[in-house]
């Protein structure tokens, strides 16, 4: 009896560390496909007037890097230096150097829970463009939660207040 307990208790820890490779799985598709679409927003709301792309450092993905090199992209910020095109090593937090309503749209894709004064960040995108998508980790994953880099965490109720303050930003999760 001793050993179909033991069996048992494998096929559980088996199954549960099959489940927490799908969730991570899913984590990952779920992220890049919402980081996917809302490029593709960003693009038809900068109507051909460009897009600021909000912390496009040297620590993203191979997809990010894609964007960070599309046409629409006019400027790619970041407090980190690299080598995109259209770079320009800034800090969000300390203001933007850009006139008022000078790009069509801002993007920033997991920026804002990186950051200590992520409402000053969010104006300001909102000044230099005239729409922001913003990409914000899913509240429902424990990913964005768990990330020790992560200094804010958005519940759904707080997504939803920032897009009733800001009527020109778009929020994907």
């Amino acid at each position: 009896m001793a050993g179909i307990g033991k069996a048992l208790g494998l096929f559980a820890v088996g199954a549960l560390g099959s489940l927490a490779v799908k969730y991570v799985a899913c984590d990952l598709l779920h992220m890049t496909v919402t980081k996917e679409a809302a490029f593709e927003e960003a693009k038809r709301l900068s109507n051909g007037k460009g897009i600021i792309n909000l912390g496009a450092g040297p620590h993203r993905t191979f997809g990010a890097q894609i964007m960070a090199e599309a046409p629409e992209i006019l400027s790619n910020i970041d407090i980190a230096p690299n080598g995109m095109p259209h770079f320009l090593q800034l800090d969000i937090e300390r203001g933007l150097p850009f006139g008022d309503k000078q790009f069509g749209c801002a993007f920033a894709s997991h920026v804002l829970e990186h950051l200590d004064n992520w409402q000053f960040a969010l104006a300001e995108a909102s000044r230099v463009a005239g729409y922001v998508v913003v990409v914000l980790p899913d509240p429902v994953y424990f990913s964005g939660w768990l990330a020790p880099e992560h200094k804010q965490h958005f519940s759904r109720d707080e997504i939803y207040e920032i897009a009733q303050i800001y009527p020109n930003v778009v929020i994907y999760y």
